[in-house]
């Protein structure tokens, strides 16, 4: 099926102007296309004027009569159709545009405003970060933005545009922006215009009734104000609000490292005089000093209604002279949340600016990276950051930090209770340092961080007493199980204390003092740092309830990096996603199409195969190619591959909203330890709670011990919500056990066998094999540990859910843990049809 991409990515992918053409087809093929990346290939100025062509045509041709443009009268309707004006839609869906880092110069630039940009409400996001775009370029979209457009987000970032461009552009921002606010307040005093006519023309009608009653004097009085009133019928055709409607101003615009210099900064501080809408802006690497930064400032000050919420200045020539005047000019702010000042020469005076500046503005990230701070800067911070309860990123980076700085930072980490990320790269930390801070991170029962780097934390924190297999984890699974580690300590003081009142139920009543209850009631941890004694015994606990495969459980999520730092999409897996007929987004299968969309020349395609290769596709013969890759393909009977369809489409809308379940890590941990078990389970042995019991500790490819452990704390406070809900919706979720009967077959007692029964092999059983149940299905197993191993863990637990689904309902009364050496009946499904399943749909 052709037209229903969504979003092609093609980044990285070696493409050049030859390529163009496809991509241009693509385009026009695809009317819900909404993301389209191409950064880092050569496409130049040929390709973007291909791309701005397709773009600008996208949406079909309307033919409209030249006089008949915004007439209407019946004499231009009839104008000869040689009079006829051609006039195209723009794309009407594309809403991202990445052509970083392509070789796009002056033309191509202009190709795309003029084609691409103009008057197109659709394209939101352009991306032309790291081009070769000069002053006519950047003029050219200047013109566009002036007359209107639909871009909210435009990066210029390493263009050499120079300060003419930048004026231009802040020109037309700021004469658009006033623009807008011209519009708004015209459409505004229309509205009120037109609410007081409705009260007069009321308050006459009532004036009226009244004047009748008298004897009718009242009527040519209502005539002469209606009369007044129909005064203002010419103002009732479309106002500028209307005439904009679609268009929409710049809230995004970055200019590092476009050589604006002193000239073009002062462009900005006039732009932000009164622009009323822009929130992110960056102006790193342009040379600016104390003096631009001075007079930035004051536009900020002078103009509060500014919802400035991000400022990147990073790599200029800022003091803390130029420092002090910028955090005089915050102050206070309701918006602003992230300020960069790294590798500039702030050193110790603006860090102590900045402190004071954490105490009045809710800043979430701040980064003084590289500004040679010392002790004095060092401690300001954190004596800041020990009760700041907002800042959720602090980069020291490029710092020294001696013995005492880092005592200062151990200090504020064992205390707060919000920082989720802490880099102190290239600060030459000692042993001695990295213990100091190693030791404030881990008694911190409050703990938020979760990302941190500078050196390995593992390490530091088995010298001080933490279980030594954390040595060769990561920073992150470190700081997880840290996290881990104090929620089981608070569940189980939690169990404590209920216990203890539960006991007291039924107990002879004692007289109640004042101090005992204030005692109990205080009870919750006090903040700051635990004593080493309880750090090491909550650690001890909560390695012990993780088990052997306790490093791998503990992988986390690959931090997303913010949309601005890279292109303006993060970056996916899929190549291409496309939408289906009932609203869903997934990866298109290569099997849909036809095979005379892919017979095309070799020259055309060899520049895609590629990209094309990390797209989920099937051989159209057979249901076993897996997500691309070459493996083996296994034959399938016919009637197998039948069934597995019609299963498949019965179960198919369950499967995709297994997709859409929260993550949650305990039924991660629940699904983990129960596919990496053994099949093999007695038929007395009883499921509680619908589950089946946590196996014990064990690596992979061994069988478990045959004695089950005793359930911890830690696994007490496992939610079934979401396996319930895969279950189908049932009240509880029955596991079969390993010949997969009922459960309301089976019994747990056994009654007594006659002589002839023992001598004959049950009827429905097989021989039973002690590997993991992972192990039949090789494949999934592979996928699952590529996503824990690449720290992608809501792809794994999708994974082990909708495999825990396949096995509930498809395995009804059979046993796919069994000797495939076996024959099998006809129509009993195996565990190879439940992985041809699950991988076709990946």
């Amino acid at each position: 099926r052709r037209g229903t991409l969504v979003m092609i990515n093609f980044s990285q992918r070696n493409l050049g102007s030859n390529d163009a053409p496809l991509i241009r087809s693509a385009i026009l093929t695809n009317p819900q296309l909404a993301v389209l990346k191409l950064g880092y290939n050569n496409l130049g100025n040929v390709g973007a004027n291909l791309i701005a062509e397709a773009i600008h045509v996208g949406g079909g041709l309307i033919m409209r009569r030249s006089g008949a443009v915004g007439g209407g009268d019946s004499q231009s309707q009839q104008l000869p159709l040689q009079q006829q004006q051609q006039q195209y839609r723009h794309h009407p869906s594309l809403s991202v545009l990445d052509l970083g880092f392509n070789n796009v110069g002056d033309e191509g630039c202009t190709s795309l405003a003029n084609l691409a940009v103009a008057r197109n409400p659709s394209l939101a996001t352009l991306y032309l970060s790291g081009n070769a775009v000069g002053e006519a370029g950047a003029l050219a979209l200047a013109d566009v933005i002036a007359a209107g457009c639909g871009l909210t987000s435009l990066h210029l970032t390493a263009n050499r545009i120079c300060a003419k461009g930048v004026k231009g552009l802040m020109r037309s921002i700021a004469e658009f922006d006033v623009t807008m606010q011209m519009a708004q307040q015209d459409r505004e005093n229309r509205m009120a215009l037109e609410e007081e006519k409705k009260k007069r023309v009321m308050k006459s009608n009532n004036g009226n009734h009244t004047a009748r009653g008298r004897g009718g004097e009242g009527g040519e009085e209502q005539d002469a104000i209606l009369d007044s009133l129909e005064l203002g019928d010419g103002d009732d055709g479309p106002d500028d609000f209307a005439r904009l409607s679609g268009f929409k101003c710049i809230k995004e615009l970055h200019l590092g490292g476009t050589n604006m210099e002193s000239t073009g900064c002062l462009s900005v501080s006039n732009m932000l005089l009164t622009n009323l809408s822009l929130r992110v802006l960056c102006l790193s690497d342009n040379g600016l000093n104390d003096q631009d930064l001075s007079l930035f400032s004051q536009s900020i000050s002078r103009n509060r209604q500014l919802p400035l919420e991000t400022l990147r200045l990073s790599f200029n020539k800022l003091t803390c002279v130029g420092v002090e005047t910028l955090m005089n000019a915050i102050w206070g702010s309701k918006t602003l949340r992230e300020i960069k000042l790294d590798n500039n020469q702030i050193r110790d005076r603006g860090a102590q600016l900045a402190a004071v500046v954490l105490t009045s503005v809710e800043l979430e990230v701040l980064d003084m990276g590289f500004n040679r701070l010392t002790i004095v800067g060092i401690k300001a911070l954190m004596k800041s950051l020990a009760e700041n309860c907002s800042l959720l990123t602090l980069t020291l980076s490029g710092n020294v930090l001696d013995t005492n700085a880092s005592k200062a930072v151990s200090y504020a980490l064992a205390y707060n209770k919000t920082i989720q990320k802490l880099y102190v790269d290239h600060c030459s930390l000692s042993y001695a340092a990295q213990r100091h801070i190693a030791a404030g991170i881990v008694s911190n029962s409050k703990l938020a961080l979760r990302v941190m780097s500078g050196f390995p934390l593992g390490a530091i924190s088995v010298t001080l007493g933490l279980p030594g297999a954390m040595e060769n984890w990561t920073n992150e699974q470190v700081l997880k199980f840290i996290r881990v580690m104090w929620d089981r300590t608070r569940h189980e003081r939690e169990d404590a204390s209920s216990g203890e009142m539960t006991s007291t139920i039924g107990a002879p009543e004692a007289p109640v003092n004042a101090t005992s209850v204030n005692s109990t009631e205080k009870e919750e941890p006090k903040s700051g740092p635990s004593d080493p004694a309880t750090v090491v015994a909550a650690a001890k606990g909560a390695f012990e309830a993780l088990g052997d495969a306790g490093g791998a459980l503990l992988l986390t999520e690959e931090p997303q990096r913010a949309i601005s730092d890279t292109s303006p999409m993060v970056s996916s897996d899929a190549v291409m996603l496309e939408k289906t007929p009932s609203g869903t987004v997934r990866v298109p299968s290569l099997n849909e199409y036809p095979h005379e969309h892919f017979h095309t020349s070799s020259h055309e395609t060899a520049p895609l195969d590629t990209s094309v290769s990390h797209a989920s596709h099937a051989s159209v013969d057979s249901l076993c190619t897996a997500n691309g890759k070459s493996c083996p393909e296994t034959p399938v009977d016919p009637e197998a591959k039948k069934r597995n369809m019609e299963w498949l489409r019965l179960h198919y809308r369950s499967l995709n909203e297994i997709i859409q379940l929260p993550y949650v890590y305990a039924d991660l941990l629940q699904l983990y330890r129960y596919f990496y078990s053994s099949g093999e389970v007695d038929d007395e042995d009883s499921v509680h709670d619908g589950m089946p019991p946590p196996g014990p500790g064990f690596n992979l490819g061994t069988a478990p011990s045959p004695t089950p452990q005793k359930m911890s704390g830690l696994q007490r406070k496992i939610s079934y919500r979401g396996l319930d809900i895969i279950a189908g919706g049932k009240s509880s979720m029955t596991i079969p056990s390993s010949n997969f009967s009922h459960a309301s077959e089976s019994s747990s007692k056994r009654r007594p066998m006659s002589e002839d029964e023992s001598m004959q092999p049950p009827a429905n059983k097989r021989a039973r094999s002690g590997k993991p149940r992972i192990d039949y299905f090789p494949r999934l197993k592979a996928q699952v540990e590529s996503c824990l191993s690449s720290s992608k863990q809501t792809k794994a637990l999708i994974l082990l859910r909708q495999l825990k689904f396949v096995e509930t309902t498809m395995f009804q009364g059979s046993n796919p843990y069994c000797d495939q050496s076996l024959q099998v009946e006809p129509n009993e499904p195996t565990a190879l049809d439940a992985e041809i399943i699950l991988i076709d749909m990946i």
